[in-house]
């Protein structure tokens, strides 16, 4: 008889065990999807404006130092910023033309590559400037370098129009 008590026991134990476990999951998936939506808002980094005022860069890249190139003069700001991230390149054209147009600045080309090691480029101007975006895959990172240079339009060149 004892064999069996202690069988019976062990049982009941096993089986509040598995309960006490399935509650305890059950409780953890209610609170995660309860606040999923404000988790998610607080993970995702929002998109920032950097050395370049008017240039929108993608939450999920971070500036490469070692390629980055501002000068700063003269109440202008011109140079290379570079940046690079785990981002598809398909994702990084599409964000940089919306996000351009909606700073105002005019697309003036676009070259897509048919491979992700050779460079897609994006050209856009504005009244005084021109910014040309180079996007390439490498090894590990997609690369976007950012060059912006005040535009030839003062000495009667340039692309942009009034």
């Amino acid at each position: 008889m004892d064999a069996t008590r202690w069988r019976n026991n062990l049982a009941t134990y096993l089986f509040l065990a598995a309960l006490v476990t399935m509650l305890a999951a059950c409780s953890s998936m209610n609170s995660t999807s309860s606040s999923g939506a404000d988790s998610a808002d607080k993970t995702t980094a929002p998109t920032l404006y950097r050395d370049f005022d008017d240039i929108l860069l993608p939450s999920e890249m971070k500036i490469d130092d070692k390629r980055t190139y501002i000068v700063e003069g003269s109440g202008v700001t011109t140079g290379i910023l570079t940046i690079k991230g785990w981002v598809d390149r398909n994702s990084l054209l599409t964000f940089f033309k919306s996000a351009m147009e909606r700073d105002k600045w005019q697309e003036i080309a676009s070259f897509k590559s048919p491979t992700a090691d050779t460079s897609s480029i994006l050209v856009f101007q504005k009244t005084n400037r021109t910014a040309v975006i180079s996007i390439h895959e490498e090894l590990i990172y997609t690369y976007a370098e950012i060059a912006v240079a005040p535009s030839a339009k003062s000495i009667g060149g340039g692309l942009y129009q009034d």
